[in-house]
């Protein structure tokens, strides 16, 4: 880890809001698979009431901000790569976990690829199956869908193989190589410092989802690039923090998805818009109160 003289190359940055046991798993994993290069971590605890936030006190090279509130996932990205030093950053969510040589393979391909912003690894759940991580920039009409029901409808289409690069979300048997992709899930990804610095952090008017959309789009925008490194594994729970507050994440992304839309459609498309996406997240908080797996349904 880092030292007083040796400055930092990735910094690991975290965001906690009462994730339990799993944002130790997170911090032993880094412990267990620390990357060749030199590094350090920075914790963001959102006014975690569980005490989860306990787990990153007193480890060696971690740095802990403790905000009294939730402030939102983009404002306290934001904090943590204001507070970090190292030319990437490794935007990760506490319910992820590094496995060996992930974190170096990541820097591989951001550096063989001078205008990549953001570099996404291949996912898989602690059970092994693989899960999706890469996909393309999203229309309404699929963000509408969402991400199961999507992949269903076109599965079974003439020409579906020739198709399964193309979507806001790929088949996992799309996930095959190393290659340029048109944006990544953001359960753990590298961003370049020079692409933040240039664009900007995240937009803070996203305080639960849709801000990796957001910043993905003013990259690529700016001429940065997205791209997947096959070869770097980590492993992704998913939904812990959202499962301790579904409600509110289902209001919180689906005004995200307004916000993130309404921008790019003519002003007479809003109001439809904003009528598809209420109707939307009206249906998931009737099945979160019906307790179905919205989590997994929706993206």
């Amino acid at each position: 880890m880092t030292g007083a003289t040796n400055a930092p190359t990735v910094s690991v940055v975290v965001v906690n809001w009462n994730s339990g046991p799993y944002l130790g798993r997170l911090l032993d994993s880094l412990s267990e698979h620390p990357p060749k290069l030199p590094f350090e971590t920075v914790v963001v605890d959102n006014g975690s009431t569980d005490g989860s936030q306990l787990a990153a006190v007193g480890r060696s090279a971690v740095t802990v901000i403790r905000n009294a509130t939730n402030r939102g996932l983009a404002a306290a990205n934001n904090q943590g790569i204001a507070a970090s030093h190292g030319a990437y950053v490794l935007i990760c969510n506490p319910d992820a976990e590094v496995t060996s040589g992930a974190v170096d393979e990541l820097v591989a391909v951001m550096e063989r690829h001078d205008r990549a912003a953001f570099v996404v690894p291949r996912l898989r759940r602690p059970d092994g199956s693989a899960q999706v991580s890469a996909g393309d920039l999203p229309t309404v009409t699929e963000a509408l869908l969402g991400r199961t029901l999507g992949l269903r409808l076109t599965s079974g289409r003439p020409g579906a193989a020739d198709a399964a690069r193309r979507g806001w979300w790929w088949p996992v048997s799309a996930h095959d190589r190393e290659q340029e992709i048109g944006r990544g899930a953001e359960a753990c990804y590298l961003v370049r410092r020079g692409a933040i610095d240039e664009i900007g952090g995240q937009d803070e008017r996203f305080p639960l989802d849709w801000e990796g959309v957001e910043w993905t789009t003013r990259a690529r925008d700016a001429g940065w690039q997205v791209w997947l490194a096959p070869e770097a594994e980590i492993v992704h729970t998913g939904g812990v923090s959202i499962d301790r507050a579904r409600l509110r994440w289902v209001w919180q992304s689906h005004q995200g998805m307004y916000r993130y839309f309404a921008p790019r459609l003519a002003p007479t498309a809003r109001y439809p818009l904003a009528t598809a996406i209420g109707l939307r997240a009206l249906l998931k908080s009737a099945a979160v109160v019906m307790r179905f797996p919205v989590y997994r349904w929706s993206r």
